[in-house]
């Protein structure tokens, strides 16, 4: 007697939903699982939120590629759950159902700010410069993005704002083998970047950045390292004594053509406003009686990540439950942990699903795919469409880079299926991921 096997939707094609696929498949050789994603194009975080120049991290997808091309676990891309397809449909006719669709705004500050004064998120910097088809970052009249300018503030002390400092501070000749978009790069660094003031609340020895990414950081002939906030010498701490070695006196930033990277430390901040064209950024420093300010052209978040519901989303994920329902990854975890530790928990989850299942805790015997699939045809991207984008971007990309991203939801399902999209593409009328 043949063991009876279930109907598996996996919501969000990034490193979580496929590591969980990963998991239930090896469970489950036979059972039907389909991965979902609002976008033509899969594998999320890893394509659109691991910085571009981090190549390494990125390669974890050709091990995803190798589940949807040998494992039998399909890819349902450009199906935005919630607007495409009902959640209520989708749930109701898969035996499991895993959301892994991550966190979609970057967290804002807690503090008080002036709704006129620069302000953006690191996490849409890093996917626009990602090459991810929507940009949420200011644009000038003519549609190219707003320089940054010269002097700005990051706001967060963890990973996301090392890849910040670094991608904003390292030479654009330096870029060999990345796929950051060019474009939208030398756009945002169209001002030469003098200075990045770099502001945490916690003392250096909490500090919440991997110390490989500050030795990047460090190793830049770029940049010049200021400190600031360290109380007391910290034996032991290696980020107090690598800050200390490379600490340099400030020059007049005329003469000098590196990033001056000043790390505040124990430094919170109080309130931003404006003062003239610049924004200002007031912070109370542990070693200080009177607050400090900050006059910058823009200040960059980095403080976390969160889900913000609006009408144009694809539905509020805060809804989507059910007893045969799971969540993992960011979606989870309120936006923390590495592709590393995303895999631990995708693991953890896929094993409560599976002695729940067991148990007989969950319902069975739904349709599967098969009963909504003709609600996605006029939509879906299967994998090999994704591939035909695949070698499209590998194809055109410039000799010292890896792929050039099409950022035109329009033109990737031109390429992904020419006689299914071709038509559509023309006129414009496509469904698009916000």
């Amino acid at each position: 007697m043949v063991e009876f096997q279930p109907s598996i939707a996996i919501i969000g094609s990034g490193p979580a939903g496929c590591y969980t696929a990963q998991f239930l498949r090896k469970e489950w050789p036979h059972a039907e699982i389909c991965v979902f994603e609002a976008l033509p194009v899969p594998y999320g975080l890893l394509r659109y939120g691991v910085a571009a120049d981090h190549q390494g991290t990125k390669a974890v997808a050709a091990q995803f590629d190798r589940l949807f091309e040998r494992e039998n676990v399909r890819f349902a891309g450009n199906v935005a759950v919630g607007k495409n397809l009902a959640f209520e449909e989708l749930a109701s006719n898969f035996d499991i159902v895993v959301l892994a669709t991550g966190l979609n705004s970057d967290r804002g500050l807690t503090a008080e700010v002036d709704p006129s004064s620069r302000v953006l998120g690191a996490g849409s910097l890093l996917k626009a410069l990602n090459g991810h088809p929507e940009v949420d970052l200011p644009l000038l009249p003519n549609g190219a993005l707003t320089p940054l300018g010269e002097r700005l503030a990051v706001v967060g002390n963890g990973n996301v704002a090392m890849d910040t400092i670094r991608i904003l501070s390292k030479p654009l000749h330096n870029f060999q083998g990345s796929d950051v978009d060019d474009k939208r790069l030398s756009e945002l660094r169209a001002e030469r970047v003098r200075s990045i003031d770099v502001f945490g609340r916690s003392p250096i020895s909490n500090a919440k950045f991997d110390l490989s990414m500050l030795k990047e950081i460090l190793h830049l002939p770029s940049v010049t390292i200021g400190v600031t906030g360290l109380t007391e010498a910290l034996e032991g701490c290696q980020r107090y004594q690598l800050l200390s070695q490379h600490e340099s006196p400030a020059s007049d930033g005329v003469s000098d053509s590196r990033v001056r990277v000043t790390f505040h430390f124990e430094a919170d901040p109080l309130c931003v406003s404006k003062r003239g064209d610049r924004s200002l950024l007031t912070v109370r420093r542990s070693t200080q009686d009177l607050p400090s300010e900050f006059e910058v052209d823009t200040i960059i978040t980095a403080t976390g990540f969160e889900n913000k519901h609006c009408e144009a989303a694809t539905g509020n994920v805060e809804d989507w439950v059910g007893k045969n329902v799971f969540r993992t990854g960011w979606l989870s975890r309120n936006g923390k942990g590495t592709v590393a530790e995303n895999r631990r928990e995708a693991k953890a989850v896929s094993q409560a699903i599976i002695t729940q299942f067991k148990a007989g805790d969950l319902p069975v015997c739904a349709k599967g795919f098969a009963a909504i699939e003709k609600t996605i045809e006029p939509y879906v991207v299967d994998f090999r469409g994704w591939k035909n984008i695949d070698s499209h971007e590998l194809a055109t990309a410039n000799p010292d880079r890896c792929r050039r991203k099409i950022t035109d939801v329009p033109k990737m399902l031109s390429i992904a299926a020419p006689s299914k999209f071709g038509q559509q593409a023309k006129s414009g009328n496509m469904i698009r991921m916000v």
